[in-house]
């Protein structure tokens, strides 16, 4: 979800000179942090941002905490991004079977942002998958609380992965789950897949149903010549219904992170921390309101000349934005809007039940089927990690804290578009804990687009267009960039460049441990049995320790 991919590939396209002002440097930048920690801009208060919600903002312009950028993840991206972007205009007009650029990207991640550092096979690992896409579905609907969320209980037993009704084609019943709004939102033919699961989550048919009268047109078992083809159809869509739900937690997050930084203002301790939160979170909401949704013409992009004589220049309007243009996802810009928004007061007005309003099957039947055990492990911590965190600060200076978590809820309380019941820090560091967790899920379900077998379904068109490169780009952007020590929990003070307060520190020293002996054996575990390993350790790495494979339960939506 990165803007510079944008300006980046639409120079690139057009000109053979386009990298020569970002000034790169010929070999990749070192993988270790940059020692320098993170500064506040030099201005009395911060700048307000465009909207992603028309009526969601922050209280008033004088609430608005001076940003703090590290541009640590940014450099990294800076020595993935150009270059792909410039490979990309080979692809266009080019038949669909040509997938040679995937290639390129995925060789050029490897060897930028050392990924392959804790690997024992660098050359057996497959970073981006083995293209077996039935299986992929699979594994990340059991392991990824993203795409988990889309999965529904079957009457008979099972699951299923539905993305249509016939009867309720518009999802407008109050039973229709999350991911079946979000797929109401979604034209285009060869969306309309459903999926059911046996209750051990293996595959046991799929069925496709007409874009027009919404009638059962094929159904394709496991032992069928075109199952993973359609399979590869519905990780299209869990891509889809995935990064909605991240474009939304990068709208909560900025104002939480707001609230608390603006809230601690008058009580050290606890500002130093939310520091370690706030940092980069304002850039990256602005990157939803100029990537991901948008309905008006982007006038940044409109100063740049046409991609090709060939090419309006209409593509550089609104219709390449990620989630709602024409050029991305091509989502209805307000009915989605419409249903994030709905879903950010349930998350804000129910703060420590994230999960449970997310998760449409009991967790206690997931837990039998396999699914999310190890998500559960760290999720599991959390009200205990909260409490402790609250009551440190709070032994600090109990007066101070008092009115700093007052502020805090008052803050929230006067947030326009929101409902808050965001009553004390614990609530927020909860609510802020799990979605941290799920949003570093982010960082393997986007591998999905270095493959073309899956971005092969954004469009009906046999060629791959302008807009197809623009969207790969955007998408791969989002894989790289991971920042070391900003995982939920822990206790480094690289970031914010001051030491916590010492009761502080000592809790998040006694959680960071906890968390990183549940990475360690999870790490150990998914590595004895080499085969699935190296096949899927692409999925199942991301509850390894920081780092590993480039992965990371990133403590914001800094990425």
């Amino acid at each position: 979800m990165h803007l510079s991919s944008l300006l980046i590939l639409a120079a690139a396209v057009s000109s053979s000179t386009a990298f020569a002002p970002f000034a790169l440097t010929s070999g990749p930048r070192s993988a270790t942090r940059a020692s320098s920690a993170a500064v506040r801009l030099d201005a009395e208060r911060g700048s307000p941002l465009p909207r992603v919600f028309p009526g969601v903002d922050l209280p008033s312009s004088a609430d608005i905490p001076v940003a703090i950028n590290h541009p640590f993840s940014n450099e990294r991206q800076l020595d993935f991004t150009p270059p792909v972007c410039a490979h990309l205009s080979a692809m266009i007009g080019k038949p669909k079977s040509y997938k040679t650029f995937t290639t390129f990207g995925q060789n050029r991640f490897v060897a930028t942002q050392n990924v392959g550092a804790q690997i024992p096979d660098v050359s057996e690992y497959k970073f981006f998958g083995n293209g077996n896409h039935s299986t992929n579905l699979e594994y990340l609907l059991k392991t990824n609380p993203f795409m988990a969320a889309a999965l529904t209980e079957r009457r008979r037993g099972g699951f299923e992965l539905r993305s249509f009704d016939k009867d309720d084609p518009k999802a407008e019943d109050p039973s229709a789950s999350l991911y079946r709004q979000l797929m109401s939102c979604l034209g285009g033919p060869n969306h309309r897949v459903n999926i059911r699961f046996d209750s051990d989550m293996s595959i046991r048919q799929i069925r496709v149903y007409d874009e027009i009268e919404g009638d059962v047109i094929k159904i394709i078992r496991s032992d069928e010549e075109e199952f993973d083809y359609w399979a590869s159809s519905a990780l299209f869509n869990l891509s889809y219904y995935a990064s909605c739900v991240h474009a939304n937690i990068h709208v909560l997050h900025y104002i939480l992170t707001a609230a608390l930084d603006e809230s601690s203002r008058d009580f050290g301790a606890m500002n130093e921390w939310a520091k370690f939160y706030a940092t980069n979170i304002p850039d990256k909401y602005l990157e939803v309101s100029m990537v991901l949704i948008r309905d008006q013409p982007n006038n940044i992009l409109n100063i740049l000349p046409p991609l090709s004589p060939d090419t309006s220049c209409d593509v550089v309007h609104d219709t390449y934005a990620l989630l709602t243009g024409s050029a991305g996802y091509g989502a209805d810009g307000e009915m989605l809007r419409s249903i994030l928004e709905k879903l950010l007061n349930v998350w804000t007005s129910d703060p420590t039940n994230y999960l449970e309003n997310m998760l449409n099957v009991p967790k206690e039947k997931m837990m039998e089927a396999g699914v999310l055990t190890e998500f559960m492990k760290h999720h599991d911590m959390i009200p205990d990690f909260a409490r402790d965190v609250a009551e440190a600060l709070k032994s600090t200076d109990g007066d101070k804290f008092g009115i700093a978590e007052d502020r805090l809820k008052l803050y929230l309380k006067r947030c326009s578009g929101i409902t808050s019941r965001i009553d004390s820090l614990e609530n927020w560091i909860e609510l802020m804990a799990v979605t941290g967790i799920v949003h570093g899920a982010t960082l393997s379900y986007s591998r999905l687009f270095a493959d073309a077998d899956i971005l092969r379904w954004r469009s009906s068109s046999d060629t791959w267009q302008i807009s197809d490169a623009f969207f790969h780009a955007n998408i791969l952007g989002t894989i790289c960039g991971m920042d070391e020590h900003r995982h939920v929990m822990s206790s480094s003070t690289d970031v914010v460049g001051e030491e916590y307060d010492e009761k502080l520190q000592a809790v998040l020293e006694t959680y960071e441990q906890k968390a990183n002996d549940l990475k360690e054996a999870y790490k150990n575990q998914i590595m004895e049995n080499t085969g699935e390993f190296n096949n899927y350790g692409w999925i199942l790495s991301d509850f390894c320790p920081d780092g590993f494979d480039g992965k990371q339960l990133t403590v914001t939506s800094y990425i």
